[in-house]
């Protein structure tokens, strides 16, 4: 599954460190609303199982390596 290109940048830098996945939830039914995702894209960061972080719609890469660094302590 292709990322959006600054997802894709980000999760080479930390390859090894985080693991990126990412879902088509237009083919996964209503894994959408299990995860309470409103819109497109949304990234959710977990740290040991648990959902730790989220980030709705378009950012700049900066903002998901801090919540990297922050949220996931990387």
């Amino acid at each position: 599954m292709r990322f959006a290109p600054v997802v894709e940048q980000v999760a080479g830098e930390y390859l090894g460190r985080v693991k990126v996945v990412g879902a088509d939830i237009a083919a996964a039914g209503g894994m959408a609303a299990e995860m309470g995702i409103m819109g497109l894209p949304t990234l959710v960061f977990y740290k040991g199982g648990q959902e730790v972080h989220r980030i709705m719609g378009a950012v700049p890469r900066q903002k998901i390596v801090d919540a990297i660094k922050s949220k996931l302590g990387i």
